[in-house]
C-alpha cells in the first residue's frame, strides 16, 4: 500500500464548500427527523469496519451515542438500522436536497474541485489500470447531479452509469456484474449500516482488474477528534459511520480489496475547528493556543501536517479488485 506524502496548497481561509443558509436548513431538517424519532440506547454491536466485540463512548448528539472502536479508533453511531433508512428516504430532506436551487448552489461552489477530483482520477486510473480514456464507470450513491455531468462531459468516461441514486434517476436494471473500469464511492459509506455488504456488492461491478475509488469523512481526522459533538459539520443520521484510516484499510481487505493508495487530502480541519474554538473542551488548550495564534503561515503548515500524516478528517482511497 502506498501512503502519500502530497498536500495540497489549496488555502483553508479560501476554500467553501457549502453556503451557510442551504447547511443550516439541511441541518435543522436532520435534526427535526431525528428529534421526532425514537433512539433506542441499549442496541449493541461490532464495530462496521474492523467486526471489534469492544468500544468506549466517544460523544452523544442529539440524543444519540457515538462510540467509539477499541480497535481501529473507527466511530459509529448506536442507531436502529430502520430509522436510518427512514431517514435516507425522509421526503422533506430529499425534496429539499433534490431542489435546483441547492443543486445549483453546490455545483457552483463544488464545480473546480469536481474538475480537480477526475484529473487525478485519470492520472491514478493510468498510474493503476493503464488505462484512462472512454471507461465504464458505476457511480454508486451520488447525489449532485452537477458531478454526475461533469463526469460524464470528461474523457475518463465512456459510458456512466449512476447506482443506487435518490438524487438522479439511476440505472440499476441496466447494471451487470463486472463490467465497470472504476467504481465511484464518495461520501456514501457515513450512512451505511452494512458497510461490508455494500462493499462486496461493489466488487461484483468491477472488471477482474478494476479500480474502487473511495472518499470518505475520517473518524481519525484531527476536527472530529477535537470537536466531538460540537463539530457542527457532524451529525445524525447523516453520519452513522466514520472510519479510521485502520478501519477503511480492515474493511476494503476484508471483502475482496487491496488498498493500493491512502492519503487524507482535507484543507477543512483546522478551519473547521478555528470556527468553534470557544467549544473546545477542557482538555484542548494545546489546540486553543495553537489556533488562537492566528498565523496564517504556522497554521496552514499544521494542516499540511495532517495531510501528510494521514490525520486530516478526509480519507482518499484507491482500491483493486483483489483476486481471489
Amino acid at each position: 500500500m502506498f501512503r502519500s506524502y502530497q498536500y495540497t496548497e489549496n488555502s483553508y481561509l479560501n476554500y467553501s464548500m457549502q453556503n451557510n443558509l442551504f447547511q443550516q436548513k439541511e441541518i435543522a431538517l436532520a435534526r427535526q427527523f431525528v428529534e421526532k424519532n425514537h433512539i433506542k440506547k441499549d442496541l449493541q454491536k461490532n464495530c462496521p469496519l474492523c467486526g471489534c466485540k469492544t468500544s468506549r463512548f466517544f460523544f452523544n448528539k442529539w440524543n444519540v451515542d457515538y462510540l467509539c472502536c477499541d480497535e481501529c479508533d473507527s466511530i459509529y453511531a448506536v442507531c436502529d438500522e430502520n430509522v436510518v433508512e427512514a431517514y435516507l428516504s425522509h421526503k422533506d430532506l430529499l425534496d429539499f436536497r433534490l431542489s435546483s436551487d441547492y443543486q445549483n448552489q453546490i455545483t457552483e461552489s463544488r464545480r473546480s474541485v469536481w474538475a480537480d477530483y477526475l484529473e487525478w482520477v485519470e492520472v491514478r486510473a493510468y498510474r493503476f489500470l493503464g488505462r484512462n480514456k472512454r471507461l465504464t464507470i458505476f457511480d454508486v450513491g451520488n447525489r449532485f447531479c452537477g458531478l454526475s455531468d461533469l463526469t460524464r462531459e470528461s474523457e475518463l468516461c465512456g459510458r456512466y452509469i449512476a447506482v443506487d441514486s435518490a438524487f438522479m434517476h439511476g440505472h440499476n436494471d441496466m447494471i451487470k456484474s463486472e463490467e465497470a473500469d472504476l467504481v465511484f464511492y464518495n461520501d456514501v459509506i457515513k450512512s451505511e449500516i452494512n458497510p461490508s455488504e455494500r462493499i462486496r456488492s461493489i466488487r461484483g461491478y468491477l472488471k477482474e482488474d478494476g479500480l474502487l475509488f473511495l472518499g470518505a469523512r475520517a473518524g481519525s481526522g484531527f476536527d472530529i477528534i477535537t470537536l466531538k459533538e460540537n463539530n457542527t459539520k457532524i451529525y445524525p443520521y447523516e453520519h452513522v459511520l466514520l472510519p479510521s484510516v485502520k478501519g477503511i484499510t480492515a474493511l476494503l481487505n476484508n471483502n475482496g480489496f487491496e488498498v493500493l493508495e491512502i492519503t487524507t487530502p482535507g484543507v477543512m480541519d483546522v478551519k473547521y475547528v478555528m470556527d468553534d474554538l470557544d467549544k473546545l473542551g477542557d482538555r484542548e488548550e494545546f489546540v486553543r493556543y495553537l489556533l488562537k495564534e492566528k498565523n496564517e503561515t504556522i497554521l496552514q503548515e499544521f494542516q499540511r501536517f495532517l495531510q501528510k500524516s494521514c490525520m486530516s478528517s478526509f480519507i482518499r482511497v484507491i482500491a483493486r479488485k483483489a483476486m481471489v
